[in-house]
């Protein structure tokens, strides 16, 4: 029998807490202010305080938590600001990445777009949000990479799990909207015409805030307000 190593089950127990913790917060179970205690998180979700600290670090990054020294964590407010400036903040990065990973693209990236593509709109046409999800955030990873910018990465990158809750909770059925957004954007890559590109991705953006706002707003739901 495999023995699943001790630092792939400490990062499956982490994974799991945050993204337990990040939806709580997100679906309002702890209300903006109120004091994560970590002894009392670590009862709820039956971990080891360890997972817990971790998760706390990764929310606080994400924007959803506050840690100061010899108060512990809150919970910040998560409202339609919040959510305007982050997606702004990816609209600004990301058009960036694009422009300037074009010239990098090799003919196996692009086929790779092209087949995670292909995925998505099979799994968007069965209903699949969840598969859907990953393979939106997998096809962007790979266009973002091109660029070589880790630090630009890095703040992409930590909100995706953030989205990805956000979306789980409010739904989405832009669908279609993003496989055309998707298309054309693969069309641009093939030309190698960046400019094209860049103003695909910001379009993309927009319109992926606009929705969200929109759908947070039609549930009557404040997020974690």
């Amino acid at each position: 029998m495999d023995v699943i190593p001790e630092s792939a089950l400490n990062e499956t127990t982490y994974s799991r807490v945050c993204d337990k913790l990040r939806g709580d917060i997100l679906s309002g179970v702890f209300k903006p202010g109120v004091r994560l205690r970590i002894v009392d998180l670590s009862t709820r979700y039956g971990v080891s305080q360890m997972p817990i600290r971790e998760a706390l670090q990764q929310l606080q990054g994400e924007g959803l938590v506050s840690l100061l020294p010899h108060k512990g964590a809150s919970v910040r407010e998560v409202n339609e600001k919040f959510v305007s400036d982050m997606y702004d903040i990816r609209m600004a990065i990301e058009t960036m990445l694009v422009r300037n990973g074009v010239p990098f693209m090799k003919e196996s990236d692009y086929n790779r777009l092209v087949s995670i593509e292909e995925q998505y709109e099979k799994a968007s046409s069965e209903g699949e949000l969840l598969l859907c999800l990953k393979l939106n955030e997998s096809f962007h990873k790979i266009i973002n990479n091109l660029a070589q910018n880790d630090e630009a990465i890095r703040i992409i990158d930590r909100h995706w799990g953030l989205i990805d809750s956000m979306r789980q909770i409010f739904g989405s059925n832009r669908g279609i909207d993003i496989a055309n957004d998707h298309r054309m954007l693969l069309e641009a890559l093939k030309n190698r015409d960046a400019e094209a590109a860049a103003n695909i991705t910001r379009d993309h953006v927009i319109k992926a805030k606009e929705d969200l706002i929109a759908r947070i707003k039609a549930t009557g739901k404040k997020t974690n307000s």
